[in-house]
């Protein structure tokens, strides 16, 4: 019975996943994968190629990771199938989900009461709720790739050993390559060696880490978010900075209000605290390490994103973040109050509390974040079909949907967007990178 509630929901997840994943670019997918592309692909010699992807930029970001997959993709098989980079950003989520398996209470013989006190873990990790995330290629291979690279980073620098710490290394340099935020890895690792007095270890992490900012560092232009990301700016944005990190840590009780992201945040952060205070990174180092590194996340969101508004923290794509640091907070109650108790799921009232709340909740997210992506799917496919069948030869349609308000037929940002996306996407048809599917 405990096996069949945890697994219940990554099979519900990826099934409904996979039945609707298409193969249809979106609003990042341009300029992350087929500008790219335009520009890789006429290059002559690895040389001019690597140099390409080593000085391509998006928004604040390199993306090395998906710009390396998608030349990947191009050299394997010819063209661009948006489907296969979507699929892969799913599965980052189903590798998390392994991590977090072999991580939680590795010391509990009992595999039945492992299974039970896991189920709250399952139910929250594999949800709708993080919907933007899902299905759509540049972002799964951004926002949720760096995840499992960071806190497997993590796992294995304290596990120790020489392969471990190569494989660390690795997942280092993936993780920068995924996403900004996977820097922070940097201070975290170098951090865990120290204590550990591992100073050799210590010097080589520092010596891949120097290597990998000074990849970051060449090319890299400071620029504004590029044009189809128009948010209203506000005044004073270091005085939001703290709000928008608290919203952001208790992003997933944001829904159907934004008070309760804020109230969400502050009890986790209390949480944190106090057991920090007890000495909890002595019980549980790796826990401990990865709410470091989601913290300091939200505080780097909150940094760079607060003059946008405190409503932008608890955007879809951030809730991830949340929902671990959820998962985490019950990493710390299964190991206080639960591990070295009989477990049983109708005699223990912290457990029958814990799963009563988190299925309702991640079932509601489910249904809610499915509306999402089935009203996302629709308006890409009809923006999609409008620029294959414009109503005249003079009309300028799609390809793409509104991105901040799917209700919205049309909007300057948008018009402009798809003006520059009708020209990347014809470069990529002439090139023969991607080819639209006939709508």
């Amino acid at each position: 019975m405990p096996l069949l509630f945890v697994l219940f929901p990554p099979i519900f997840f990826y099934t409904l996943l996979f039945r609707n994943v298409s193969n249809i670019p979106f609003y990042d997918d341009y300029y992350a994968f087929l500008d790219f592309l335009n520009q890789l692909v006429p290059l002559h010699g690895a040389a001019a190629k690597l140099s390409c992807l080593l000085t391509s930029q998006h928004n604040e970001y390199k993306l090395f990771l998906l710009h390396g997959l998608a030349w990947l993709q191009i050299g394997i098989f010819g063209h661009l199938d948006l489907r296969v980079d979507s699929a892969i950003g799913n599965g980052f989520i189903l590798l998390l989900g392994i991590l977090l398996w072999k991580t939680f209470l590795p010391n509990q013989k009992d595999l039945g009461a492992r299974l039970t006190l896991f189920i709250p873990v399952s139910w929250l990790l594999f949800q709708f709720q993080n919907w933007e995330n899902l299905n759509w290629a540049a972002s799964g291979l951004q926002h949720l790739a760096v995840l499992p690279f960071s806190l497997g980073a993590i796992y294995l620098l304290l596990r120790g050993g020489r392969f471990a710490f190569f494989a660390a290394a690795l997942s280092l340099i993936l993780a920068i390559g995924s996403d900004g935020n996977g820097l922070l890895l940097i201070p975290i690792g170098a951090a865990i060696l120290v204590l550990a007095r591992c100073y050799r270890y210590t010097a080589a992490w520092l010596l891949v880490s120097a290597a990998c900012i000074a990849a970051y560092a060449y090319g890299y232009t400071m620029r504004p978010p590029q044009v189809g990301f128009s948010i209203p700016v506000v005044a004073h944005p270091h005085l939001l900075a703290p709000l928008y990190a608290l919203a952001f840590i208790g992003s997933a009780a944001s829904f159907p209000f934004l008070a309760g992201s804020f109230l969400l945040g502050s009890l986790l952060c209390l949480l944190f605290i106090w057991r920090a205070r007890c000495g909890y990174i002595r019980k549980n180092p790796f826990v401990s390490w990865c709410v470091l590194f989601l913290l300091l996340t939200a505080a780097g969101v909150a940094a760079l994103r607060s003059r946008y508004g405190v409503q932008q923290a608890v955007v879809s794509r951030y809730t991830i973040y949340s929902a671990l640091l959820l998962i985490f907070a019950w990493y710390i109650i299964a190991e206080e109050f639960l591990e070295h108790r009989p477990v049983s799921l109708f005699k223990n009232d912290i457990l029958l509390c814990a799963v009563l709340a988190t299925i309702p909740y991640s079932l509601g997210m489910d249904f809610l974040g499915w509306l999402q992506l089935e009203r996302r799917d629709h308006a890409i496919i009809k923006a999609m079909a409008a620029y294959q069948h414009p109503i005249s030869p003079d009309t300028q349609t799609g390809p793409s949907p509104p991105l901040l308000d799917l209700k919205v037929a049309s909007d300057p940002v948008t018009d402009d967007f798809n003006r520059r996306a009708r020209i990347i996407l014809a470069d990529s048809i002439k090139l023969g990178i991607y080819h639209p599917p006939p709508l």
